[in-house]
């Protein structure tokens, strides 16, 4: 059995900006959860909101590679490669989708010193092959306060 990892407790804040056209949308919310380290990759995990239900996230990142994996309410699994074109899939209770993400920048920061971090990702995203808008994720984080 693998054992995981002690994290460190963590304040996180998610912001995710979808522009569709001229319709844009701005979704955020705070969290706490753990930040680890794991071989080459760097974890973020923690719970989200969602009215379907709760929902555990998981964020994977290597390099300029992240993973981001959701379950519980929703099942999700999204590779993001800087410069490339991906695909993933969606499930709720509403059924499963596609998804297609090209991503065009990923940009990772931690500081020791400081405790904070910050994962900042842009991609275009098809959903079941048709265009969803353009999605900008800011994920900034420290280290919770003893």
């Amino acid at each position: 059995m693998d054992k995981q990892p002690a994290g460190v407790p963590i304040q996180l804040k998610f912001v995710t900006q979808i522009r569709d056209g001229a319709r844009k949308e701005t979704i955020a919310f705070d969290t706490n959860g753990l930040y680890y380290e794991k071989g080459q990759s760097t974890y973020l995990t923690f719970q989200e909101p969602n009215e379907q239900g709760e929902v555990n996230t998981v964020v994977k990142i290597q390099g300029t590679d992240v993973l981001i994996m959701r379950s519980g309410a929703v099942s999700m699994r999204q590779t993001h490669k800087k410069g490339q074109q991906t695909n993933g899939m969606y499930t709720s209770e509403l059924g499963a989708f596609a998804l297609q993400t090209k991503t065009d920048n990923v940009l990772f920061e931690w500081s020791e010193k400081t405790k904070k971090g910050r994962l900042f990702l842009t991609y275009a995203l098809l959903l079941n092959g048709s265009d969803a808008g353009r999605y900008a994720i800011t994920i900034t984080f420290k280290e919770e306060k003893k």
